[in-house]
C-alpha cells in the first residue's frame, strides 16, 4: 500500500471478540492520543458482524467541523481469524510506510499521552527497534510490569515499531504462523535477536525500550458474567498453548538459528517440528504443563486455512 499523504504516524488496531461499543471506545482513545496526523487501520479478523456494526457506529460519529481532518481511518474485515494473520496482512499489504507505527489491541484504551511518549522514546534511542508500554491495571499487571523492567520484553496490548524495523520484517518475508497465539512472545524474541539470529546475540533490553510511563486502561471484567467466565477459561487454554509455542520459538532462534523468514507458517507445523526434533524436551514440557496436552490436541486438529488467501476487505474509510 502506498503512503497516504504526509502522515508521519500509523496505528493498527486488532479486533475480533470485542463488542462494537468497546471497539469504538478504543478507536476514540486512539484518535485522542494521535497528536500527529495518522493513518488508523482497524483490522477486524474472523468476525464480519463486528466489522459491519463498527462501520454503522462510525457512520454516526460526527466530525468536529471547527478543525480540519488530520487522520485517515480505515476499517478492514479479514476473513481468516487470528491476530497473527491480521498482523501479517497489515505488515505486508496494508502498512502505509509511516515513520512510526503503533499497535493496539481492540479492547484497550491508550492513555492520552501514550503514543506521544512511545514516539519520543524511539526517537531518543535510534538503535532500538521497538518501544512498548507496560500494564498498570489488572491482577497480574504489577508482576508483568516488574518483569518487563527487569528483563526486557514486549507487551502486545500497546507498542510501537520504527519504519526501518517494519521494512526489515518485510524484506525478510517474516510472517507469524497461522493459528499462533503467542503473538508478542514471538515478536519480542525476533526483535531481541535484532531480526537476525544467525549473526546477532540476544539483547532484549537494548533493542526494545520498555516504557514505564506508557500505559492503557481496559474495562474491568465481570467475573460473575457467563461471557467473561468463558473468556477466562479460554485464556487458560491459550496460556497452555503459549507454553508450547514459546519452547518452539526458543528452538528455532537459539539452537537452529533459523532466518526469521523461514519459520513454519502454520501453528501445527510450528509446534510439531520442534517436538519431532526435540522429543525429550517436548515430553518434559508436556509433563510440566498438563493443560498443554489439551492445547496440543487443539493445535493438531485439522483446520481449513483457505480463507487466509483472501485479501482484506475495506469496510469503512473516512477522514477524521
Amino acid at each position: 500500500m502506498a503512503p497516504e499523504g504526509n502522515h508521519p504516524w500509523s496505528v493498527a488496531i486488532f479486533a475480533a471478540r470485542e463488542t462494537p461499543e468497546e471497539l469504538l471506545k478504543t478507536i476514540r482513545s486512539v484518535i485522542a492520543a494521535a497528536t500527529e496526523p495518522s493513518v488508523i487501520d482497524v483490522l477486524v479478523n474472523g468476525n464480519p458482524t463486528l466489522a459491519q456494526q463498527t462501520h454503522v457506529l462510525l457512520g454516526h460519529e460526527l466530525p468536529d467541523d471547527t478543525k480540519p481532518a488530520s487522520h485517515t481511518l480505515h476499517v478492514w474485515y479479514i476473513k481468516q481469524g487470528g491476530k497473527g494473520h491480521a498482523w501479517n496482512q497489515y505488515i505486508h499489504f496494508l502498512w502505509p510506510h509511516t515513520e512510526i507505527s503503533f499497535f493496539v489491541d481492540g479492547y484497550v484504551q491508550p492513555k492520552p499521552d501514550a503514543l506521544t511518549r512511545l514516539a519520543r522514546h524511539l526517537r531518543d534511542a535510534p538503535a532500538a527497534l521497538a518501544c512498548t508500554g507496560t500494564p498498570s491495571s489488572g491482577r497480574t499487571a504489577q508482576r508483568i510490569r516488574e518483569e518487563m523492567l527487569s528483563d526486557g520484553g514486549l507487551h502486545g496490548n500497546l507498542f510501537a515499531l520504527r519504519s526501518q524495523t517494519i521494512e526489515e520484517l518485510r524484506h525478510t518475508h517474516f510472517e507469524l504462523a497461522l493459528g499462533l497465539y503467542s503473538f508478542d512472545t514471538v515478536l519480542c524474541a525476533i526483535l531481541a535477536y535484532g531480526l537476525d539470529p544467525q549473526t546477532k546475540q540476544w539483547d532484549a533490553k537494548g533493542r526494545i525500550i520498555v516504557a514505564p510511563d506508557v500505559t492503557w486502561t481496559t474495562e474491568e471484567k465481570r467475573w460473575w458474567h457467563p461471557a467473561d467466565v468463558k473468556t477466562q477459561l479460554k485464556r487458560y487454554m491459550n496460556i497452555a498453548q503459549r507454553v508450547l509455542e514459546r519452547e518452539a520459538t526458543k528452538y528455532y532462534l537459539q539452537k537452529r538459528k533459523l532466518p526469521i523468514g523461514s519459520f513454519p507458517k502454520r501453528v501445527d507445523d510450528y509446534v510439531l517440528t520442534w517436538m519431532s526434533e526435540c522429543p525429550e524436551h517436548a515430553q518434559k514440557t508436556l509433563w510440566r504443563s498438563p493443560l498443554s496436552r489439551i492445547a496440543l490436541r487443539k493445535i493438531t486438529r485439522p483446520t481449513d486455512w483457505s480463507l487466509a488467501d483472501r485479501s482484506p476487505e475495506l469496510i469503512h474509510s473516512g477522514k477524521i
